[in-house]
């Protein structure tokens, strides 16, 4: 009989394989937990799964910012901000909030020693949690458990008992979540690979452990883990377009395969991509498939990027320059022709997806231009 192919992908991982704490554990942590005042607790920062924003969560764990006061400039950003993704979490934050409120917290949270030796622990499982007592906290409410009502500056937790996995529980407890983007995957990744080769911070640069003992570890597929860690190639500032939108894997694919080398193009084709999403929220789109309309597009890009170089390579033979000269000047009366009235109805056009190829085609118009423009000697330029 032959040996059935292993496809296991991040959705198949098997919780009963990957348990960092070993059996029975998790339900001995829950028997041993106790209260602890949250100033004696921080968020982790090597947690694969971030809910801060970003800048918050590092002058948190810079100890630049108090926990109380992140979680006031979060709400106070999801208020003036329209992004949705931003609104969902403090949405999703004040439910568990009101909910540990009315019933008391049923999982307490689980935390280690600081490494620091500062009499505080950082947590390993259940930030979201712990933001939900800050929030408490910050709104002055207590909170109902059974007959007994608690302040909210103290939270249940129980202390992980010495040698277990950190980040592989972590990754177990996170990467199932739906909407942990993969920016923050690949993150996750990453640190599980760190901690299994034991690195420690400011040590020598230990070999890190192959790829594969982490795939073996998560029972994950070899190309699922290289299609989310090849989200980090990508430059800065597209990562923080996808982590900023939650966009998922599958749909910048085409971006990580194709436009790793063009940071600009990155952040054209994740623009262009966020567009078609709001227009496909707003029923707007058409039934659009948003992957193959992304792979497409990405093709387009390095069509008009490589266009230019090919011209600018080899001889133009038989140019009819009268007849060049016609169809500029043709072109230019055209398009002076158009007022700002007819700019604003363009734009209109375009949002409203009607006319989004003809973007690409004036973007690649534009690139021809430069193209030619570069072809001339510095002076006639």
């Amino acid at each position: 009989m032959a040996k059935k192919r292993k496809t296991t992908g991040l959705s198949d991982l098997l919780f009963d394989d990957i348990n960092p704490y070993g059996p029975m554990v998790g339900e001995q942590l829950a028997q041993l937990a106790e209260r602890f005042p949250l100033t004696a607790i921080r968020p982790d920062p090597e947690q694969p799964r971030r809910l801060l924003p970003h800048d918050l969560a590092d002058a948190v764990h810079a100890g630049e910012l108090e926990p109380a006061a992140a979680v006031r400039e979060w709400l106070q950003r999801a208020a003036d901000d329209d992004n949705a993704n931003l609104v969902g979490e403090v949405r999703e934050l004040r439910r568990l909030a009101s909910a540990i409120a009315q019933h008391g917290l049923i999982n307490p949270i689980t935390v280690r020693p600081s490494d620091l030796g500062d009499d505080r622990y950082i947590i390993v499982t259940g930030e979201r949690r712990y933001w939900a007592h800050i929030l408490l906290t910050l709104e002055k409410r207590q909170i109902h458990e059974g007959e007994a009502i608690l302040p909210p500056d103290q939270i249940k937790a129980a202390v992980v008992p010495p040698g277990v996995s950190i980040r592989a529980h972590q990754i177990v407890e996170n990467l199932m979540r739906e909407d942990i983007n993969v920016v923050e995957k690949a993150h996750g990744l990453w640190a599980l690979r760190r901690e299994m080769t034991g690195a420690v911070e400011g040590s020598k640069k230990p070999r890190l452990v192959p790829w594969k003992q982490v795939e073996e570890a998560l029972d994950m597929s070899r190309q699922y883990r290289l299609r989310t860690v090849g989200v980090l190639d990508l430059s800065d500032q597209a990562q923080a377009v996808i982590d900023r939108h939650n966009l998922a894997e599958a749909t910048i694919r085409p971006i990580i395969e194709k436009l790793k080398p063009y940071p600009d193009l990155q952040i054209q084709a994740l623009h262009q991509l966020l567009a078609w999403q709001a227009a496909e929220a707003r029923g707007l789109g058409a039934g659009r498939r948003i992957v193959p309309s992304v792979r497409a597009y990405v093709e387009k890009l390095l069509a008009a990027r490589e266009s230019p170089t090919r011209t600018r390579g080899r001889a133009v033979r038989g140019l009819d320059f009268q007849q060049f000269q016609q169809k500029v000047r043709g072109t230019l009366r055209y398009l002076r022709k158009i007022d700002e009235s007819g700019r604003t109805d363009f734009a209109r056009i375009v949002e409203n997806e009607s006319g989004m190829e003809i973007v690409g085609e004036l973007q690649a118009l534009r690139d021809e231009i430069d193209g030619m423009l570069a072809s001339l000697p510095q002076d006639e330029a």
